[in-house]
């Protein structure tokens, strides 16, 4: 029975809690616009890179440059309160890449956003097409400086 008990004990112990949902004080609230991927082996001219649009005229250019579909004239972006974030990953040969904004938040030296990207497990089926994974958030205009972070790189 002891030992019952002990094992019982020490899994309690050695279990860490899994709520990772703990909203710091910090942290900057977005809402994504789009995530997907563009198709059309790199002729939008978007490297993999790392940006913020802070007005309409930007805007639209950037909606110009990737042939923008109906799905982005749908949201309304008031500039002199919002700002948009947005993460590219590169031109990838196949399907199942993926490029995440996970949190954003303000630290001394400014905005901090932290992203991720993922990829097809070797065992998955993909399709051979030519994707650019992307996501785009909107924010409350921030005046600090943006870094953005990939948290792959970090572990």
């Amino acid at each position: 029975m002891r030992i019952i008990i002990s094992i019982f004990l020490l899994t309690l112990v050695g279990c860490k809690s899994t709520n990772t949902n703990i909203i710091k004080p910090n942290e900057v609230s977005f809402k994504t616009v789009s995530i997907g991927v563009l198709y059309g082996d790199g002729t939008e001219g978007i490297l993999e890179s790392n940006f913020s649009i802070r007005n309409a005229k930007d805007w639209n250019i950037f909606l110009n440059t990737i042939n923008a579909s109906s799905h982005f004239s749908k949201v309304t972006i008031d500039f002199s309160k919002q700002q948009l974030l947005c993460v590219f990953d590169s031109i990838r040969n196949t399907s199942g890449f993926k490029i995440e904004i996970e949190n954003i938040f303000i630290e001394k030296r400014g905005l901090k956003t932290i992203y991720t990207t993922s990829k097809p497990l070797a065992t998955t089926m993909v399709n051979m097409v030519v994707t650019q994974p992307y996501h785009i958030v909107i924010i409350d205009k921030q005046e600090e400086s943006i870094t953005f972070i990939n948290k792959d790189n970090l572990q």
